[in-house]
């Protein structure tokens, strides 16, 4: 035990030298080095299960569970994943990447053992952020009668990726701040000092519960936890300090012999042991590769599409009243935070509640208001009900800005963007774009603030584009029509956004092969221009399609139906990404993995032409 401490330290030093150089979630694990090691000293895993959520902060039980020298391989390819994994190792009972999934997971977990009559334990660690997620409460209903033994920790530093909004974080802060409660606990800290075994503990925790309802009596000035969480079957323990070691695995060995479901609440630093990561929390929740001694990052001289993004919006909104922004608890992310620190009033963060972030914006469409939803591609997908039956039925202009479309490189399979032409292609009325630049990314969103019709989506990819410059005004761009850069009679590419760049690059090359090559700029993945595709198709003999975005269901499947149904025999060939999840890793290594290259463009385009 009093080996701890120092370990703790080499932990976070180990931490802070090795994502300097790959990057990773510095701030969330730096906040949970003294829960995790409490939490592998008192309990057995595989056996035991744990379950984190979200499980970017799991990079410390990876190190405690055979993986250490393996850390400096974190987010990298073929290296350590960034988040949990079933496949990477035994110990990780359970993968993630989204958060609000983790007690869901562990009462199903708690619930199938005690079907199966073994005796492991489940724990389950969740931000307080979680709480703000809607399959959180839902698991939260439905505890006390599926399980009657289960451990809930609830990690309270106050941040998600930015700080925490809305009632729950309120509560929370309440029971954590209230002045006799943080007495009564120091004194009961005391008494188990003081007075050894576990009965004594026990008696210990009831004279704590009972002093608790004497000083904060239900309707006092804060909550006590019968008001939050007796009412759904836990015990609540805490608020203790999530920094204390001892006092953790005390507490741990205590709520392993209690037969019902406990919720102990810890108070954690985000970022705890590194200046930087305290004084930015939000910057270090996820980052790059940092300056250890200045914590500062490697800037690059392009503004990324998130930055162009939320600067344009912003600058509508000046002018345009009618704007809004909405997002789920990323305005660094998404580059909202320009908004928000300009425009307070018509900004609107409503925690990590895309769900309820999608309703919101259909509630603000139906008054006149045009909502900016600014999610990630990969997280929009938790929306998707919202987007059939809320906007598209009711012919709602909510605008859907879906940032991190396309592969998110080293945050792997459950932060790639590669699903949202496929799960939004099907849906009526709705029209999607993508721009091949910045200046075209501009032009769309001048569009979308423009457009009233019905639901309006655009999605675009992390970080920089090609690096075009917006031009000073605008234009409206006419919904289906795309952009023909050249005619040709072999093979005409039509490259998807991102993709574009690649298509220029083929066109090249397949020129030095002697062939004549059209390029295609389609702007619209829904609806599509309809008379240039098939003008074009008829015109050559193969068409290519490039897409960041799977294959199946994806941008290609729409331009061979459109083919198909107008009875153009002209093959098409596409270039995307494959049926399966794709790894973590860096973006260039990833697409030459898969194909998406100039030079596999190249050789699929000669091969259907028979060359």
């Amino acid at each position: 035990m009093e080996q701890l401490p120092a370990l703790a330290e080499k932990i976070r030093q180990t931490l802070i030298e090795t994502l300097s150089e790959t990057g990773g979630h510095l701030g969330p694990n730096l906040g949970v080095v003294e829960l995790t090691l409490a939490m592998h000293r008192v309990f057995d895993t595989p056996k035991d299960k744990f379950v984190f959520d979200v499980a970017h902060q799991g990079y410390v039980h990876k190190m405690l569970t055979g993986r250490w020298d393996r850390i400096h391989t974190i987010r990298q390819y073929e290296g350590l994943n960034g988040f949990l994994l079933r496949t990477e190792s035994e110990h990780d009972c359970y993968g993630a990447g989204h958060a609000g999934t983790s007690l869901s997971a562990a009462l199903g977990m708690a619930a199938a053992r005690d079907l199966k009559g073994t005796d492991e334990h489940v724990v389950c660690v969740a931000g307080d952020a979680a709480f703000t997620c809607g399959p959180v409460f839902e698991a939260l209903n439905n505890v006390a009668t599926h399980t009657k033994k289960l451990i809930v920790v609830l990690n309270d530093n106050e941040w998600s990726i930015d700080r925490n909004v809305g009632a729950i974080a309120k509560i929370f802060n309440s029971i954590a701040t209230h002045s006799g409660y943080a007495d009564l606990h120091q004194k009961a800290a005391h008494f188990v000092e003081f007075v050894l075994g576990k009965e004594a503990r026990r008696f210990a925790g009831k004279v704590e519960e009972s002093a608790k309802g004497l000083l904060l009596p239900q309707g006092g000035t804060a909550p006590t936890r019968s008001v939050f969480f007796e009412e759904f079957g836990f015990r609540y323990y805490g608020p203790i300090d999530g920094h204390d070691v001892g006092l953790l695995t005390q507490t741990f060995e205590f709520l392993k012999t209690q037969n019902e479901p406990v919720i102990l609440h810890i108070l954690t630093e985000k970022g705890r042991g590194y200046k930087p990561a305290l004084d930015d929390p939000g910057k270090f929740h996820g980052l790059g590769k940092y300056n250890i001694e200045t914590g500062e990052v490697a800037s690059t001289a392009l503004p990324t599409y998130s930055q162009i993004f939320a600067r344009t919006v912003t600058d509508f909104a000046k002018v345009d009243k009618k704007v809004v922004a909405i997002t789920a608890a990323m305005p660094g992310g998404t580059g909202l935070s320009v908004f928000k620190k300009e425009i307070p009033e018509r900004y609107f963060d409503v925690g990590i509640a895309e769900e309820h972030a999608a309703l919101f914006a259909c509630g603000m469409a139906t008054q006149g208001m045009k909502p900016f939803l600014t999610i990630y591609s990969t997280f929009m997908q938790r929306a998707y009900d919202m987007i059939i039956h809320d906007m598209a039925i009711q012919d709602l202009p909510v605008r859907l800005c879906m940032d991190r479309g396309g592969l998110s490189g080293d945050d792997g399979p459950t932060h790639h963007g590669l699903f949202d032409i496929a799960y939004l292609r099907p849906v009526p009325g709705l029209v999607h774009m993508q721009p091949k630049d910045e200046d075209e990314f501009v032009d769309m969103l001048w569009t979308m603030a423009n457009y009233e019709k019905g639901p309006i989506a655009i999605r675009y990819p992390r970080g920089n584009g090609p690096g075009v410059t917006p031009k000073e005004k605008p234009v409206i761009l006419e919904i289906g029509k795309a952009e023909v850069l050249a005619e040709g009679t072999d093979v005409a590419l039509v490259g998807l956004g991102a993709m574009f760049e690649i298509a220029q690059k083929a066109k090249v090359e397949l020129e030095k092969q002697g062939l004549s090559v059209a390029l295609i700029n389609p702007r619209w993945i829904k609806p599509l221009d309809a008379g240039t595709l098939e003008d074009q198709a008829r015109k050559v003999k193969v068409v290519c399609t490039l897409e960041d975005h799977v294959l199946m269901n994806g941008f290609g499947c729409g331009v061979m139906e459109l083919l198909s149904s107008a009875g153009i025999q002209t093959p098409v060939v596409r270039i995307g990404w494959p049926d399966e999840f794709i790894e973590h890793g860096n973006v260039p290594v990833l697409r030459s993995n898969h194909g998406l290259t100039v030079e596999n463009t190249v050789a699929v385009v000669l091969k259907a032409l028979g060359r």
